[in-house]
């Protein structure tokens, strides 16, 4: 682990920083996460304050049936408290991967939740958390996330990517995917087709 010097936090949700506070407790690494990041992994749960739903009903029922089977899925992690030494970023950035060897900028793309950056690597690769996904697409997501907080801000965030120099995106869910599967879906929700999670 000694080899591993930042961690990037694309957005605060349990399956994204859940495992966190435990590589801490073996490692001095530094966190590299949105400045809005701070308060919400320090209250150990999926932000649940700013409304959002499931992007459809195929993903509520799915979400649902998934619950039944693993019930002690509640959308909660252990808390983390961010450090001095951590990074937050504020906005988009382009400072901050270059200082520390890494050919890229970081984009803020919220939508699925307000904390949600992503990584642009100068070769047009980006690796976009949960900003977009192609998994589960038989479910009629088209590349939206399963959850979205606000699909407006979303589509507003797909179109800085697409505008960016990235080509291939890369999800946390999902292969590898176009950068022309978002020109193609955009518009295809809004808000009123969300399915109410809360």
């Amino acid at each position: 682990m000694d080899d591993i010097n930042y961690l990037f936090l694309t957005h605060h949700h349990d399956d994204h920083s859940g495992f966190a506070k435990k590589l801490l407790a073996y490692t001095d690494i530094k966190i590299i996460a949105d400045h809005h990041a701070g308060e919400l992994l320090k209250k150990g749960e999926n932000d649940k304050s700013r409304g959002g739903g499931y992007i459809n009903k195929r993903m509520y029922y799915l979400s649902k049936l998934y619950k039944l089977f693993n019930p002690d899925w509640d959308l909660t992690f252990p808390p983390l408290e961010l450090e001095k030494n951590d990074i937050l970023i504020d906005g988009d950035n382009d400072k901050v991967l270059r200082d520390i060897g890494i050919e890229g900028k970081i984009l803020y793309t919220p939508g699925h939740t307000i904390d949600s950056i992503s990584l642009l690597l100068d070769n047009g690769i980006i690796f976009c958390g949960d900003a977009a996904m192609s998994w589960p697409l038989w479910a009629g997501i088209k590349y939206c996330p399963i959850f979205v907080t606000n699909v407006d801000i979303l589509y507003d965030s797909w179109q800085k990517i697409i505008k960016s120099s990235a080509k291939k995106i890369y999800p946390s869910h999902g292969k590898p995917f176009n950068i022309e599967k978002l020109r193609k879906n955009i518009g295809e929700y809004n808000n009123n087709s969300l399915v109410e999670f809360f």
